[in-house]
Formats: structure tokens, C-alpha cells, sequence
């Protein structure tokens, strides 16, 4: 079970018996106005819990009930995975609710960014949320959590024209160097040694963010790796050098490196 913990919340999936809680949640107006419901689920809360179960329980979802410390629920967070009709990308459409007497204090913030670092795991690049233009709270939260205002998304819901334009608030959920560097990984995997040399050089074009495994340090020392899988044995070894002088050592980089002098007469 996907339970999702943060300093002052635990977010736990909706099941059956949340279903007293979601009817409370989705009286308050607010709620009802923004956190737009088809019309069978907003008619039959039943149904709904129903649909946030089976989601979950099939891998299309995370719906999670957002908890105090103390196990009171206080809200509604998580995501429901969606593909654009024209680009065909898959991204996690995240919305959330909460009872209006816990707004205010960075609750749903904190649900959020705890949701949307949660769900890195997968291999999905892009989580948004569809804010309506008159919804300063949520933009706020949004603006917090990390998402950015995507002008070009400006669309209205023909079945709730009471709501002002709505647009997208998109995050990207991994970093184009660690998409580049993980491709490079499966193209090594595959024994596609020169496309994995090509795609890690390509994640060294972009920016290294503090803290994540991406260094430029380990993009050298694969390079390397790849460049002597294929014979290329003179840049593996100007490599695996520049790993080494940039502060990585390991027993594999120090192993190729007397295989390449014992072996090429190199170093």
C-alpha cells in the first residue's frame, strides 16, 4: 500500500471506507465548484469512492485521503494518470481538496509535493493540475509546490461553464539529464554501446542539480565504460581519467583501467 508520509500528514489510498468522509468533503461548495466531478460520480459519492478504489487497485491512480498526524482525515490528494490527445505523453493529472477549517495553513501545499516526489519513482515526466483563472488559493499552492503556469494550455469545460478559463499547471517530475542518462543506461543494457556513449554525452549538456545521483563524475565514468565495451579504448580511458580526477573512484573504474593498460598498453 502506497502510504505517504510529510512532517505534519500521512496520505493513505481511498478505500470503501472513506466514503462517509468524501460525502462530507464534497458539500462544501468550494469543493464541489473546483474540484470538478463527472456527473454520475457528483450525483452517487458511492460510485466515486468506488472509482478512486479501483484505480488505485488497478495502477491508473494514487487517490489518497490527506490525514493529520492523529489519523483525522482532512482532505483529498493524489493523481490519475492521463495521455494528451495530440502529443500522446502521459502525465499525472493531481488535484486535491481539503475541508475549509484546515485551508490556510499549507496543508495542501504540503500534500502536493509530498504526492508529486512521491510518484518520481515512475516513469512518467510531467504531473499538472487544471486551475481554474479565478482560484488564486490554488494557484498559490501550485506556484509553491513547484509548478509553472503553461499559458499556451488555456481550455474551458463545456460541462461547467460557471468556472473562468481553465489552464495547466505543469511540473516536470525528472530533470532532462536524468531522462538522458536513464535512456543511456537501457541503451548499455541492450549492448547498444555508441548509443549509450551518445546519450549520456547528451545528459552532460544539461544541468547537474545538487544532490542527485547525475554528477558529471559518473556521466564521464559510463562513457568510459561504453567507449571500451565497443573498442573505442583510447577516449574509455580519457574518461574514466576525468571521473577520477573529478573525485569518483570505484573497484570497476579501477578495474578497466588496468585492464586497459595491461591489455591496449594504455596509461
Amino acid at each position: 500500500m502506497n502510504i505517504i508520509n510529510t512532517q505534519r500528514l500521512t496520505l493513505t489510498p481511498v478505500l470503501f471506507s472513506d466514503k462517509e468522509f468524501l460525502s462530507k468533503l464534497f458539500l462544501d461548495n468550494d469543493v464541489k465548484k473546483y474540484y470538478v466531478l463527472r456527473d454520475d460520480h457528483s450525483n452517487d459519492i458511492e460510485l466515486f469512492t468506488k472509482y478512486l478504489v479501483e484505480t488505485n487497485q488497478n495502477g491508473r491512480a494514487l487517490q489518497c485521503i490527506v490525514r493529520l498526524k492523529n489519523s483525522t482525515p482532512i482532505g483529498l490528494a493524489g493523481g490519475e494518470l492521463m495521455r494528451d490527445l495530440f502529443s500522446g505523453e502521459a502525465s499525472w493529472n493531481t488535484s486535491y481538496a481539503l475541508l475549509p477549517e484546515y485551508r490556510g495553513c499549507g496543508y495542501a501545499t504540503e500534500a502536493v509535493i509530498a504526492f508529486t516526489n512521491h510518484v518520481k519513482q515512475y516513469a512518467i515526466n510531467k504531473s499538472h493540475l487544471d486551475i481554474s483563472d479565478e482560484n488564486e488559493p490554488s494557484k498559490c499552492v501550485a506556484r509553491k509546490a513547484g509548478y509553472v503556469l503553461n499559458k499556451d494550455t488555456a481550455h474551458v469545460d463545456q460541462k461547467h461553464l460557471e468556472l473562468l478559463m481553465l489552464f495547466h499547471w505543469e511540473k516536470q517530475l525528472h530533470s532532462q539529464r536524468e531522462i538522458f542518462f536513464n535512456k543511456a543506461t537501457m541503451a548499455f543494457r541492450s549492448k547498444d554501446y555508441q548509443m549509450a556513449e551518445n546519450l549520456y554525452e547528451r545528459a552532460l549538456e544539461y544541468p547537474y542539480e545538487l544532490g542527485s545521483a547525475y554528477t558529471d563524475a559518473q556521466c564521464y565514468s559510463n562513457i568510459g565504460m561504453a567507449c571500451s565495451s565497443y573498442g573505442n579504448y583510447m577516449k574509455a580511458y580519457q574518461c574514466l581519467m576525468k571521473a577520477k580526477s573529478m573525485g569518483l573512484t570505484n573497484a570497476s573504474i579501477e578495474k578497466e583501467l588496468v585492464w586497459l593498460h595491461t591489455n591496449k598498453g594504455i596509461g
